[in-house]
Formats: structure tokens, C-alpha cells, sequence
């Protein structure tokens, strides 16, 4: 177990013991197949179990243009399905839910 700190813009950052259990990142290049999207801008998720059990979720934002600055959020998750409403269900977090062992499907019956 490890210290961390989870920044979070206009809000308390983040501070526990715990460890990292996955992470996925989007890329700023538009000739990569994890391309964001958005020429000079990505994504970072970090999912982190902590000593006592809940999850930190953290999301930042990253830029490469001049003026702008990196976006960075966090949440602490008691459940899965709460890290899920944090992440939500687009290809990245998905990624991430993968590397962590989370079943993010709709099990129907």
C-alpha cells in the first residue's frame, strides 16, 4: 500500500493509503487507434482501491495547447456501480473496467 493524492479542481483533493488496480489513457494523436478525439487533448483514468475498501476514481483532463491548463476530478466510490456513474460507460472507461475485473454489462435475462 501506497500514499496517494488525488487532485481535484474547485473541491479537497484526495489523500489515502492504497493501491492503483488499473488505469487507461486516451491519446492526442490522430494517427493512433486510442486517439481522444480532440487534436491536443486526452484523458488519464486512475482507479485506486484504498486500506479500508472504497474506491478513489480520478479523471484528468490533459492539453497540450497554451492557456489552457489540465482538468483534474476525483470521487471516492463505496460500489462498483458507483465508480461506473462516475466514469460512465464510453470506450476508455470501459478499457479501465477491464484492467480492473469490473463487469460494466447489462446482464439481461
Amino acid at each position: 500500500m501506497t500514499k496517494h493524492t488525488v487532485r481535484r479542481d474547485g473541491d479537497k483533493d484526495l489523500s489515502f493509503t492504497g493501491e492503483l488496480i488499473a488505469e487507461a489513457s486516451s491519446s492526442p494523436e490522430t494517427a493512433r487507434s486510442d486517439y481522444s478525439g480532440a487534436t491536443g487533448r486526452w484523458s488519464e483514468l486512475r482507479l485506486y482501491r484504498t486500506q479500508g475498501g472504497k474506491f478513489i476514481c480520478e479523471q484528468i483532463g490533459r492539453t497540450q495547447w497554451q492557456g489552457e491548463h489540465d482538468r483534474h476530478s476525483g470521487a471516492v466510490c463505496e460500489t462498483e456501480a458507483e465508480v461506473q456513474d462516475f466514469f460512465g460507460h464510453g470506450w476508455l472507461a470501459k478499457e479501465l473496467y477491464d484492467e480492473a475485473g469490473i463487469e460494466a454489462a447489462e446482464i439481461i435475462e
